[in-house]
């Protein structure tokens, strides 16, 4: 097939379900009094709350995750595999999920805060510790993949010259990285500055980001401009995010790299103090929220039992939902499959196609959505499909679709630089052999990377099953979904709807636990 019409499939894909949204925003933004809008003070407040929370989870999270990146990419150790898996759990897990367990690792602080330590009680407290949970692994994998490859002679030469090895790594390491570097805060920025449901449920109404308050405004004062206007400024935070991590992050850096180099040397001694950091943030602030809502999701009462699973048949305390779990589930399962199917074929396509066109502003075209919100793009869906002509708003199609398109910057930034590190050569032998681009897709690309294509595929299944920002806006009635069925419950008093939400968030943590784990065992770092 001609490889500008396959260039014409997603760019339309785009068009239609982002551009033209955004483009509907934008101008209704600007129809209204926007100006007297955005310098109300409490929008103000709003604007700067989200810019400088933002960059205080990116400042903690970048200085957290370059000793993680070092001990699980630059050293070796027994079960680093699995590691690295277990830290991308809470990256990919959903946002309410995410919220739910720090609702219950706040609880769990109760007692602290007791004794004394009362800024354990404020929300942006959590709002921060939330975001580290949740970036941590983007920010390790992104400088890890990229440490990793880095050549230990010169680090070696050092150490024989008496240099230690913090000291090795902070003025030999450390500058080799920051492209690496650069982007990672660039994507923890954009991610923390359009975070949704973390804000939502545990700023408990007492803080809002810009997100939370264009979801206010659109869906409960029914202030369609007032929305607008915020998503104008929501746009140009993250405009400005991307265009700074990439010009400070030249070239392309992927989550992580396919190859690795050479093998790396086991941990000893001197790398004690990153072992020790690391360990700290993975137990204390990795897998404790998750282990603490799967023991409440047994927990009944004084006892433990399986009657918050049990629950799950019914539709709450005093019938709260509309629709059961299971139906909520099924919808969920069933948008999950289109969606990833959607981003993962475009994804892989447009990543082919960079590889062949090294075009910037087709990388760029498709990069822009990753900097927008799920809650910006919801809002542009409901403005835009609602007309007689196109009434896809009508359609249970709408939710998919959406989750499509959140999904495939994803799946391009993780299949593209593996397709970049496979090089010229055996693309060239192939085509020297008489290949088509076909056949060397098939037999030489695919193969090679077969391992990152895997992940992608499940990481767009993740992300589209537990994505909450849009179909708050769009999954209603009938339609709804898992994540907005917990959201729902955890925002309604009631022992039993505390259970089932509970019950729920283990069942999402526990799949998507099994999922990275399937994925760790058949990815591959090195292609043959």
């Amino acid at each position: 097939m001609n490889r500008k019409i396959l260039g014409a499939l997603p760019l339309v894909f785009i068009a239609v379900l982002f551009y033209w949204p955004i483009s509907n925003i934008t101008a209704l933004g600007f129809s209204g009094n926007w100006i007297s809008t955005l310098f109300e003070p409490k929008t103000l407040s709003v604007i700067w709350f989200t810019i400088w929370q933002a960059a205080l989870s990116t400042a903690v999270t970048i200085a957290l995750a370059i000793p993680g990146a070092y001990v699980l990419y630059r050293k070796s150790f027994l079960g680093q595999r699995i590691i690295r898996a277990l830290i991308t759990v809470p990256f990919i897990l959903p946002s309410i999920v995410v919220a739910v367990g720090f609702t219950v690792f706040r609880n769990a602080h109760q007692f602290w805060i007791d004794l004394g330590f009362s800024f354990l009680s404020e929300p942006i407290y959590w709002i921060i510790a939330a975001h580290v949970f949740v970036n941590y692994s983007i920010a390790v994998r992104t400088i890890g993949g990229v440490f990793a490859t880095l050549d230990q002679e010169i680090e070696e030469a050092a150490e024989l010259d008496g240099a230690g090895r913090l000291r090795t790594v902070l003025t030999i390491s450390l500058p080799q990285l920051k492209p690496a570097v650069f982007s990672a805060a660039a994507l923890v920025f954009l991610f923390s500055a359009t975070s949704f449901g973390i804000v939502l449920v545990l700023g408990g109404g007492q803080v809002q980001t810009i997100e939370t308050s264009i979801y206010f405004a659109a869906t409960q004062f029914l202030d369609l401009q007032t929305a607008a206007a915020l998503v104008l400024v929501q746009t140009a935070i993250t405009a400005a995010a991307f265009i700074v991590g990439s010009s400070l992050a030249k070239g392309t850096v992927g989550f992580e790299q396919v190859f690795e180099g050479t093998p790396k040397p086991r941990v000893d001694l001197r790398d004690l103090p990153a072992v020790l950091v690391t360990g700290v943030i993975v137990i204390g602030l990795l897998v404790m929220p998750m282990v603490l809502v799967l023991v409440e999701a047994f927990r009944v009462g004084d006892s433990l039992g399986l009657q918050n699973f049990s629950n799950l048949s019914s539709r709450g305390a005093r019938d709260l939902l509309n629709i059961s779990v299971l139906d909520a589930a099924l919808n969920s399962v069933r948008n999950m499959a289109i969606a990833a199917l959607i981003a993962f074929v475009l994804g892989t396509l447009v990543s082919w196609l960079l590889v062949r066109t090294k075009s910037r502003s087709l990388d760029l075209a498709f990069m822009i959505p990753l900097g927008v919100s799920s809650v910006v793009l919801g809002f542009g869906f409901l403005v835009s499909f609602d007309s007689d002509w196109f009434p896809l708003r009508s359609s249970w199609l709408i939710v998919p679709l959406a989750q499509a398109l959140i999904a495939l910057p994803m799946v391009i930034r993780l299949v593209y630089p593996a397709l970049v590190s496979i090089g010229k050569e055996p693309i060239e032998q192939a085509s020297i052999d008489g290949a088509s681009s076909l056949q060397i897709w098939r037999f030489v690309e695919s193969g090679m990377i077969k391992g990152v294509l895997l992940t992608a595929l499940g990481y767009a299944a993740i992300i589209s099953v537990g994505e909450f920002g849009a179909s708050s806006f769009l999954a209603y009635g009938s339609e709804g979904t898992i994540p907005t069925l917990l959201f729902r419950l955890i925002a309604r008093p009631g022992e039993q709807n505390y259970g089932m939400a509970m019950a729920i968030s283990a069942i999402m943590i526990i799949f998507v636990w099994s999922v990275m784990l399937l994925l760790s065992k058949y990815a591959r770092t090195r292609q043959s």
